[in-house]
């Protein structure tokens, strides 16, 4: 991996909702990986390194706001950005994701354009 190279986890219950994120970052900037749910996810944050999360909300089992509640109370996993992807539009979600840790919230469905930017600004990238 070179040091341009960030890795991003895609996480989210949906198959084809993992493959448009995938795809639409797919631009040589990022090394992305995939987790079908929370805990596979929790799995793979504890045993390779993650410079970003995209994260689902809604998932059977461990849901989003328990991902990113784990990954805040860890001190090393607190470090990367998070940012939720979800359906879910009500006002409260989006205010306890933000206030739990998630640098930044979109709803489904997201743009190639708008989730390359949103990533870009929570890396720091140009």
């Amino acid at each position: 991996m070179s040091e341009s190279t960030h890795s991003v986890l895609v996480v989210d219950d949906n198959r084809m909702n993992r493959l448009k994120m995938t795809r639409a970052l797919d631009r040589g900037d990022f090394l992305i990986s995939e987790a079908s749910g929370g805990q596979e996810a929790l799995d793979l944050l504890q045993s390779q390194v993650f410079h970003l999360v995209l994260l689902d909300l809604l998932m059977p089992e461990v849901d989003g706001f328990q991902v990113l509640e784990r990954m805040q109370s860890d001190q090393q996993l607190a470090r990367i950005p998070v940012i939720m992807v979800s359906a879910v539009e009500e006002k409260e979600a989006v205010e306890r994701c933000l206030k739990t840790g998630a640098v930044d919230y979109i709803t489904k469905p997201v743009g190639a354009e708008t989730l390359n930017d949103r990533v870009r600004r929570a890396l720091h990238l140009p």
